[in-house]
């Protein structure tokens, strides 16, 4: 079922079933939040069911699939965004990934979250057939009377028992009507029942298969001073460029306007001036390349002319020529948005130049690719000395450049190496 929408403008900021009963009490059923509602709880048995059936050889780990189940389901009725309470674990391999796995508690509150699902999904089933099979007898049974009084048969002699006593009395068609008029009401108010019993499993289910509150305050709180930090560096920077232009190409260019002073004066003289041709035009390349290194600390080159992939086999081959044995394995489509391109080269080239610089390492390893579920993966390993750390090395800015996009970096660096990490950045395509 795909995910749901506003029902209109004036509903946008509706994003729970409860919200939605607080808000239009009365014209509740006017709204798509009693039949997605009503969808969710029908589809708890079989979710249940098939879990309890097919999961279970899993053990501690069988709570992770139905995780996914159930954030996937949640988006039915909860239009705020999941998150995957998950940590992304860079180590290969399989055993790596259940012990990874087996010691976070999300798979623990997902595997109590489908212990409790056994017992919520017969309550599921109770509320759906009160709601549907009640007002479904109650309209065919008010149908077919119709039809039998269309067809000048007596409802009361067909269904009338032998040897009882039946009523005499004919109430004509209105006296059908009825049980129809109580097949819509019993439905009308079980629709308002789906949707709380909708709501509390919705809280349930974030609460045990969402991202905990705790992480996201965690987060938050690491974002904020990410965000401060970048201030600060983007101050430094700007500060460093006015150094840069001032000390550098100013000066470069200073030189050259007193070269070409020089030249007038001597070539109004008469006299050889080649060499100051010869000058002018080696302070003007120098005045270029002082312009060309600041342009390329604001915005890479290799990034103008390709795309992260091939700037990426650029920061591999200066690596190469530095002295270090790199492997490659780069598969990337050339769709990316420009800042994430922009952030993922400056923090690999940040990675790299910590590896030439401190972690005394002969081999170094890139992969970078994107997954399906549309997250762009850098890895960086090296077979140094490990030990790598935050406090006070230039990984900080690193943490602050993917942070600030939205992704993580992930470090692994146990004393004497290797030191892997990752930076994981969410995107789509541009």
């Amino acid at each position: 079922m795909p995910a749901p929408t506003s029902d209109s403008p004036a509903h946008a900021t509706v994003t729970t079933p409860l919200m939605a009963l607080r808000r239009h009490p009365l014209r509740l059923l006017a709204t798509s939040w009693p039949w997605r509602s009503l969808a969710y709880v029908a589809a708890t048995p079989a979710v249940a069911a098939t879990w309890a059936l097919t999961c279970w050889p899993l053990l501690v780990l069988s709570g992770v699939p139905l995780g996914r189940v159930e954030r996937w389901r949640l988006r039915w009725v909860d239009r705020r965004p999941v998150a995957n309470p998950h940590r992304h674990d860079p180590s290969p391999g399989l055993p790596a990934w259940i012990r990874s796995r087996a010691g976070e508690r999300a798979t623990w509150t997902e595997l109590l979250h489908g212990v409790l699902l056994i017992p919520l999904s017969f309550l599921s089933f109770a509320v759906v057939c009160v709601v549907l099979l009640v007002p479904a007898l109650l309209l065919a049974g008010s149908a077919a009377s119709f039809v039998l009084l269309a067809l000048g048969v007596d409802p009361a002699a067909v269904t009338a028992v032998p040897d009882l006593p039946t009523s005499t009395a004919d109430g004509g068609a209105l006296a059908h009507l009825g049980p129809a008029a109580l097949g819509l009401l019993v439905l009308a108010l079980g629709l308002y029942l789906v949707t709380l019993v909708a709501e509390g499993q919705r809280y349930l289910a974030r609460l045990l298969v969402g991202e905990p509150a705790a992480d996201i305050a965690q987060r938050l709180d690491d974002l904020t001073r990410s965000r401060a930090r970048l201030t600060t560096a983007f101050d430094d920077e700007r500060r460093r460029i006015e150094r840069d232009l001032h000390d550098g190409a100013q000066q470069q260019l200073t030189a050259l306007v007193m070269t070409l002073g020089t030249l007038r004066y001597q070539y109004d003289r008469g006299s050889d001036v080649t060499p100051l041709i010869d000058q002018a035009r080696a302070d003007a390349q120098r005045a270029i390349d002082e312009l060309r290194d600041i342009v390329h600390g604001i915005y890479p080159a290799a990034l103008r002319e390709h795309d992260l992939g091939d700037a990426l086999d650029d920061l591999v081959a200066r690596a190469e020529a530095a002295g270090l044995d790199v492997t490659a394995h780069i598969d990337l489509p050339v769709d990316l948005p420009s800042d994430v391109e922009v952030g993922l080269y400056f923090a690999a080239n940040e990675l790299f130049t910590n590896v030439a610089k401190h972690a005394q390492a002969e081999t170094v390893h890139l992969r970078a690719h994107r997954t399906p579920d549309r997250r762009v993966l850098v890895t960086v390993q090296d077979d140094g000395r490990g030990g790598a750390d935050l406090v006070g090395t230039g990984l900080v800015g690193v943490v602050d450049r993917i942070e600030t996009l939205g992704g993580h970096v992930h470090i692994s660096s146990p004393a004497g190496g290797p030191t892997r990490i990752t930076l994981e950045v969410p995107c789509v395509s541009s």
